[in-house]
């Protein structure tokens, strides 16, 4: 398992304008069998402490939140995926459309992780979203 530096830069197309956020955090990577695990712990507004772990794979990465929220969270290139958002609130359906997943690696390690994708909260639609994540030392 190594120590990591996480840097998430979030955008989310709304009214015709994005929006993006970046957080630096510090997590770990560790490989087993075919995946990889990047762990990290974040501080989410009005809901507290969520240990967020990412399982990359050759075709699909998998989020999985738990704490304040809980979810987990199936990106597949070209395809549509449900699963349910947990929160203080309740729980609400999700469906994300992945239009793009780019892993990148230097010497066989994973050091990039860029996402795009539609989401539907509840069948309502909620925008277009991108994650990048920059992994470091």
């Amino acid at each position: 398992m190594q120590d990591i530096q996480l840097k998430l830069t979030a955008r989310h197309h709304v009214e015709g304008n994005w929006e993006e956020t970046t957080h630096s955090y510090e997590g770990k990577r560790v490989q087993k069998a075919s995946a990889w695990y990047l762990a990290y712990k974040e501080e989410m507004e009005g809901v507290g402490e969520v240990s967020t772990t990412l399982k990359l794979t050759d075709t699909s990465i998998t989020l999985v939140r738990q704490g304040g929220v809980s979810t987990r969270q199936q990106f597949e290139k070209g395809a549509s995926t449900h699963s349910t958002y947990q929160s203080p609130y309740g729980p609400f359906a999700m469906e994300t459309h992945t239009n793009k997943l780019r892993i990148r690696y230097e010497a066989e390690v994973p050091v990039q992780v860029e996402i795009a994708y539609q989401l539907w909260m509840n069948e309502q639609y909620a925008g277009e979203h991108e994650l990048k994540i920059e992994l470091g030392k």
